[in-house]
């Protein structure tokens, strides 16, 4: 005999179950309301101190405020301590500099830097061929100190970086340290026109072809392509591509060479903060060739994605490409730029890119097939100024392509 519960009963349990789902949700609710509440009254606080500090500055302080320097010291800080070291800003004159030169031009001398904050340096990682800098005889490895005389330390990075740039025509005058001795180097500005693509027949073997990416702009898969087919009616049936100190550049830059290379498949994959990832494909057609791929510890980001990619349709047996010198740098994440309202912009890590196969190498970056460090002759010799026969780098990649 089934028990009959009475209405009132029934009455009583769904309005509980009713109530107590209502207060669920409403503490889920007040729950994540208070937490956006926590977090905005904490970045007022943040604000209300900095704006107290600028208060207190304006009433008492004997000299004057440049609010422009103030704003920008600001977000500079700002960023230095998001821990992103891939973050920084650029002034108006930076960025329309920045995007002159991604464009393939933009005044200047010539040289591709980076800026070692703790040792509070500038290192001449790469000097354009034909460039002003390379005509005044500046050299990869070189430590820029001063400009004009005004020196790194009490200028900081931006400031000299700023220094360097100027109008087409100008002189500066680089003070820089080489072999433990300070050199004195003038460079007359001008319109660099970025030759990111180099190439040429090996000097031993003609059925080899060499071609050097020096970054992944908007000019280097047009430069690419037509080097390759150049070299391909030159006879080439192999290739050397010599990635060495190319520090990246542009994600549709990398992702053009790499279809124009590779069979169908995945070339990369760029997962966001947001969710909304992307993947990129190639197409059909590509180049059926033996390779060697040279790298370096200042091969990094966009160039390692070349890198890897070529071993990862390797290892699947669709492609035939051994790596060689010595590991990479280990850059796995994407940037980009928000522009302001000034023309200024700032730049932070917003995505991670994958190869088409293997895992991300942020941080730990790609080991060659075969390692080689260049020999006490070859790097004592500007970089640039490496020829066939003394760069045992590109021999050892050469003798790599014999058994293909």
């Amino acid at each position: 005999m089934t028990k009959r519960i009475p209405l009132y009963s029934v009455l009583i349990l769904v309005t509980l179950t009713v109530l107590i789902t209502f207060n669920a949700t409403y503490l889920a609710i007040n729950a994540k309301h208070n937490r956006q509440l926590n977090r905005l009254l904490a970045e007022y606080n943040t604000f209300d101190q900095l704006l107290s500090v600028d208060a207190v500055v304006k009433q008492h302080f004997i000299g004057e405020v440049d609010d422009k320097a103030l704003k920008e010291a600001v977000i500079r800080s700002y960023l230095s301590a998001i821990g992103d070291e891939y973050s920084l800003y650029m002034t108006s004159t930076e960025y329309e500099a920045y995007t002159a030169e991604q464009s393939g031009s933009s005044v200047g001398i010539g040289i591709n830097v980076i800026f070692d904050a703790a040792a509070n340096v500038i290192e001449v990682i790469s000097v354009l061929p034909d460039s002003p800098a390379e005509e005044a005889g500046m050299m990869g490895g070189d430590f820029i100190v001063a400009v004009d005389g005004q020196r790194l330390a009490d200028l900081g990075y931006y400031a000299t970086v700023d220094k360097i740039r100027g109008e087409s025509g100008s002189s500066v005058e680089l003070t820089v340290k080489r072999d433990g001795k300070e050199l004195s180097i003038t460079c007359v500005r001008r319109e660099v026109k970025t030759v990111s693509v180099t190439s040429h027949v090996f000097a031993a073997d003609s059925s080899v072809g060499v071609v050097r990416i020096t970054e992944f702009n908007g000019t280097t898969p047009a430069q690419f392509q037509a080097a390759v087919e150049d070299l391909q009616k030159k006879g080439c049936k192999k290739f050397v591509f010599d990635l060495r100190n190319n520090p990246g550049g542009e994600l549709n830059s990398i992702v053009e060479v790499l279809d124009y290379l590779l069979p169908t498949g995945p070339l990369a994959h760029i997962y966001y903060k947001s969710g909304n990832d992307s993947h990129y494909t190639s197409k059909a057609s590509y180049v059926d060739a033996p390779v060697a791929v040279l790298t370096n510890g200042q091969t990094a980001s966009a160039a390692e994605l070349f890198t890897a990619a070529l071993r990862d349709y390797t290892d699947q047996g669709s492609y035939d490409a051994t790596i060689v010198g010595l590991k990479t740098f280990g850059k796995g994440t994407l940037q980009r730029f928000f522009l302001m309202k000034d023309g200024s912009a700032f730049k932070i890590s917003v995505g991670r890119y994958d190869p088409p196969y293997a895992e991300n190498y942020d941080g730990v970056g790609i080991l060659p097939d075969v390692e080689v460090a260049l020999s006490e002759e070859a790097a004592s010799i500007n970089f640039n100024k490496l020829t066939d026969q003394n760069d045992n780098q590109l021999i050892a990649a050469v003798e790599a392509l014999k058994s293909k």
